[in-house]
């Protein structure tokens, strides 16, 4: 008998026998629970997707490549701030930099919409390095109003840790406990660049056409043959473009031409670029994808501009949040900021005129040292003084 048949009673009284599913929403295969094109695209497969790939790399390195500074709120405003938090972020890890961590960050973000870093701590319990757990092992909870996390370490055990073990970045969230992967949310567009793609490989494999066609008598397949070649022979290349083709006898030549289907299809996959450029808010100019406006140099600019106000500031604020309200990373006054500065740099015209006005001695702002510091020049050597000359003569 099946252990999973049971008797139940019926509204008027009867027994029934009722067979309990063990096929659940928890282990139905996903291909059984929607046949929605993209269906298969994940956050772990997702960048084979060259679209994918290209937006996540845009993001990942533009983020890495701006400094993570430490500061200090003081009376007088803030001060750059060495100890453990400088060191540890200038050091994650062993064999691990800055740059690596935070493009590590950014690439979580992007696929999964979440973000967990581990703490790991010395023998004194002092955190000594950070390092990221995969998203797809790590279970976050709410009890009692706090956060908790049940990590998988891949070989059956489970772990759980509370916000003294892990950080949790979040991107955008509807229940304010788990962020939202932009993959599995727009896997429709996903998947859809993903079928272009595969048709692509299979329109060069199985649709390969000749350029036209010789037709002449029945018999006469060794002149064909002689024809071809000739006609190749002459008529190939760059240098014997619209040559004049002289053709005597009882022979016909079609020209073939592909399908508007197929004409079409370059189109497609140029809005598939845009579409997904779209999902990771970034311009499409950035991954190769046409705009539809002309770019020159005053408006290139403008959108680098705004390529670091709207596409990427957002995500690293998230990242100097998290950091900076770690109690154990940042105790205190102490918190982190990206340097923007390092994308948002200007031409040397540009900053010679803002340097002027920063050294006007009634309306500057600045000093030399600062200028020279912020164009990562050597300090001015200092003069001696001048010696008395009453203290020479006595």
């Amino acid at each position: 008998m099946n252990e999973n048949v049971q008797e139940r009673r019926t509204w008027w009284g009867a027994k029934r026998r009722v067979e309990d599913r063990a096929l659940t929403t928890a282990n139905i295969p996903p291909v059984m629970l929607s046949s929605t094109p993209g269906a298969t695209v994940t956050p772990s497969n997702a960048l084979a997707v060259a679209d994918v790939f290209a937006c996540v790399r845009v993001l990942s390195d533009a983020a890495a490549s701006v400094p993570l500074i430490c500061y200090r709120k003081t009376a007088e405003g803030r001060t750059r701030a060495d100890g453990r938090l400088a060191d540890l972020l200038r050091r994650p890890a062993p064999a691990t930099t800055q740059a690596n961590l935070i493009g590590q960050v950014m690439t979580h973000l992007l696929l999964w919409g979440n973000c967990y870093a581990g703490k790991f701590r010395d023998g004194e319990g002092r955190v000594s390095q950070l390092a990221l757990l995969h998203p797809d092992r790590v279970t976050p909870e709410l009890r009692a109003g706090e956060p908790r996390y049940v990590v998988n370490d891949g070989r059956g055990r489970q772990t759980e840790h509370g916000v003294e073990d892990i950080i949790h970045i979040r991107a955008l969230s509807t229940d304010g406990l788990l962020g939202i992967s932009p993959v599995r949310q727009c896997r429709v567009a996903l998947g859809l660049a993903q079928s272009l793609a595969e048709h692509a490989v299979m329109f060069f494999e199985n649709g390969a056409r000749p350029t036209g066609i010789l037709k002449a008598p029945a018999g006469q397949d060794e002149a064909l043959r002689r024809i071809s070649d000739v006609w190749s022979a002459r008529h190939a290349g760059t240098r014997n473009a619209h040559r004049i083709a002289v053709i005597s006898g009882e022979v016909e030549f079609t020209a073939i031409t592909g399908p508007l289907d197929d004409l079409q299809f370059v189109e497609q996959r140029h809005l598939s670029t845009a579409e997904i450029a779209r999902v990771f808010g970034v311009p499409p100019w950035m991954v190769g994808a046409s705009s539809g406006d002309s770019m020159t140099y005053s408006n290139t600019e403008s959108q680098a501009l705004s390529f670091v106000t709207h596409s990427l500031r957002p995500w690293l604020v998230l990242i100097e949040q998290a950091l900076s309200e770690d109690t154990d990373l940042a105790p205190g006054a102490l918190y982190v900021e990206f340097l923007l500065d390092a994308l948002l740099r200007a031409d040397s015209a540009t900053r010679s005129d803002v340097y002027t006005r920063a050294l006007d001695p009634v309306t500057g702002w600045m000093t030399r040292e600062e200028v020279r510091r912020l164009e990562n020049l050597d300090p001015e050597p200092q003069t001696a003084p001048m010696p008395n000359p009453g203290a020479l003569i006595a």
